[in-house]
């Protein structure tokens, strides 16, 4: 795009934005014509323009944008276009980008606003062909891929998509399994084998039966994602596509994860598949046909894992465990085993020599990767106990080191009392702020924040947006611990304004009780350790209805540190999804403040030294 002139088209009924649009674009660069929606054949003018680019106003003089943009989107002359939508109101971005915009441009704006919305779709695209014989499903998808910047490319059947895949340069390949003509699984076996081509391959696809998924793989697919019905598809896979194509993208050019994985298969099949779903995620893998040349390359390398099968020539699994097991090298090695062999018996004998895993036969690509990632967290969490007890409570380490069986999801029922921050009026905030700006402003934040947070031995839960979660344990020790974090992050705000060049001001809210720590997610991928229940709840809704820089904590963690600090109460507060009100209590000071936090850096070797006492620090306002 950047060697020739790009034709440029301005829908906006406003002569004066015509004329602030046309000022701050290049006019050797773009050729520009401006159509009013009261003309007639505005549409037919705009198709006798084929243009790549196109400005639409919120609201037009006889219509309303929204549905221009939708009309253009679909239209076959025009579905390549790059649509700008301009408004000034930022609610409408939301809908602009449903109704099939790319960037949202609000009023007023200046040449770097005109530049950040419109560059991004001047450069040169990644080309994603996607294959579905179904409108409605891609018409799911297709906005969010290109929102994120790819240029999308469609067909309906594999026959077609090889003709696209022939006469030009695809990048990735999102195609379905199921379709006329030619399936998706046979599209995926002549890339590989008659077109050789390494174009990356994403299967998505309604089947989800091991042997669907694994036929997927033996086809040469790079990775495999189960959709369901369109409002799963749109809620939960696509953000989860997103994700994947990204990192299908990314996966010859980036370094990837620094673990190094030794996969010992004798069977062709299961070895390329394995060590196609591990690259993906970005391990290094190194593989081996059997357990003896296995032994020489642990010899010469250094691994994080070992994934063997159980049978195989010359040295059998077990006995290349049990070879590992013996070296002082080494021998806390952590070990995968794939098996067929599922008698209690054979159970009994695989586990005796310390293996941390076997799956059974047969299994997708997706459960090995997920005992992959439990395997390498339960042996970091074994040597980093204290640096992981940050992020993870010390039960649920001492759980996940212990635990043989994770099938069993993990549930404690634990008194914690647990602290949620965010802060006020974001939304409107990151509004002002350019996308980059906000990711760098939210990294400082909650560098800042958590800094302050783990000097008190707090547990982070989750960040939820511009909001921090944690959780602190040993009841009164830990409540006070944390209304003492509360007024160090409150004390950490004059330095961030004055850092970011940002008003900013927070809210908090504290309570006190017993909640389930669960190991919450889906077996198949992803998993989340969390704290879940009625107390949670409470712990959140105190926060939305704290003061700006205020900390309103329960009538539980009161009463359990009253001698400790001084408070204003509150009317009892009625509480969304809560049946009886809650009392609650505004902090005013906190008595041996400085003491205390002393106290807990010199018990923390990474603690930060606290300056100045927050005694009296508290002064709540609206």
């Amino acid at each position: 795009m950047d060697n020739h002139t790009i034709n440029t088209v301005l829908l906006t009924d406003s002569s004066t934005i015509d004329g602030l649009i046309t000022s701050l674009l290049d006019r050797e660069r773009f050729k520009i014509k401006a159509i009013h929606s009261s003309e007639a054949d505005y549409f037919q003018q705009i198709l006798d323009c084929r243009p790549e680019l196109i400005f639409i106003r919120g609201m037009l003089s006889t219509m309303d944008g929204l549905t221009v943009c939708e009309r253009i989107r679909y239209h076959p002359l025009l579905s390549q276009a790059h649509l700008v939508f301009i408004s000034s109101d930022t609610l409408n971005r939301e809908y602009a980008i449903e109704h099939r915009a790319h960037k949202f441009l609000q009023l007023p704006f200046s040449s770097e606003d005109l530049n950040q919305a419109i560059t991004p779709l001047l450069e040169q695209q990644t080309k994603l062909l996607l294959v579905d014989d179904s409108k409605t499903s891609r018409r799911l998808i297709k906005p969010s891929l290109e929102q994120e910047g790819y240029e999308v490319i469609e067909a309906d059947n594999g026959e077609q998509a090889l003709k696209i895949i022939r006469k030009m340069k695809i990048d990735i390949i999102v195609s379905d399994v199921e379709m006329p003509i030619l399936d998706g699984i046979t599209l995926c076996r002549i890339i590989r084998q008659q077109d050789k081509l390494s174009t990356p391959v994403l299967l998505l696809s309604a089947q989800q039966t091991d042997k669907a998924i694994i036929s997927g793989f033996n086809a040469g697919a790079d990775d495999y994602i189960i959709k369901s019905d369109h409002s799963a598809t749109h809620k939960v896979v696509v953000p989860e596509l997103l994700s994947r194509v990204a990192r299908l993208l990314n996966a010859k050019d980036s370094q990837g994860r620094p673990e190094r994985i030794l996969v010992v298969e004798d069977s062709a099949t299961m070895l390329h598949q394995l060590n196609n779903s591990l690259k993906i995620q970005g391990f290094q893998v190194d593989v081996a046909k059997d357990g003896l040349s296995a032994w020489g390359k642990l010899n010469a390398n250094q691994y994080d894992l070992v994934i063997t099968d159980y049978d195989m020539p010359y040295v059998d699994g077990l006995e290349l465990c049990t070879r590992i097991r013996q070296s002082n090298k080494f021998g806390n090695l952590p070990i995968i085993i794939e098996t067929s062999k599922d008698s209690k018996a054979d159970q009994v004998k695989i586990r005796s020599i310390g293996i941390q895993a076997f799956i059974t036969k047969p299994f997708s690509p997706d459960r090995m990767i997920a005992e992959v990632e439990r395997v390498l967290a339960e042996t970091r969490l074994k040597y980093n106990q204290h640096a992981m007890s940050r992020y993870l409570p010390d039960s649920t380490i001492s759980h996940i080191s212990t635990t043989r069986n994770m099938s069993e999801p993990i549930v404690e029922d634990k008194f914690r009392t647990l602290l949620f921050s965010d802060i006020v009026e974001f939304t409107h905030m990151s509004g002002q702020l350019s996308s980059r700006n906000v990711v760098d402003f939210l990294n400082t934040y909650f560098d800042r924040m958590v800094e302050e947070l783990m000097h008190f031995d707090a547990t982070i839960d989750k960040f939820i947006g511009d909001g921090i979660f944690a959780a602190f344990g040993l009841q009164e020790e830990g409540a006070f611990r944390a209304v003492c974090a509360a007024a160090a992050m409150l004390k950490a705000l004059p330095e961030l304004r004055k850092t970011t060049g940002l008003d900013i001001h927070m809210r908090i809210g504290i309570h006190s009780g017993h909640v389930i720590s669960g190991d919450i997610g889906s077996r198949h991928s992803r998993r989340d350790f969390t704290l879940i229940g009625e107390n949670v709840t409470i712990a959140s809704r105190l926060e939305h209805l704290a003061k700006h820089d205020a900390v309103l904590i329960s009538h539980a963690t009161y009463k359990m540190i009253r001698d400790k600090i001084t408070v204003i109460p509150t009317p009892p507060l009625k509480l969304k999804g809560i049946k009886e009100p809650v009392k609650a209590y505004l902090v005013k000071s906190i008595k041996s403040y400085h003491t205390f936090s002393k106290a807990m850096e010199q018990k923390s070797s990474s603690g930060r030294q606290t300056k100045n006492s927050i005694e009296k620090m508290f002064s709540p306002h609206t």
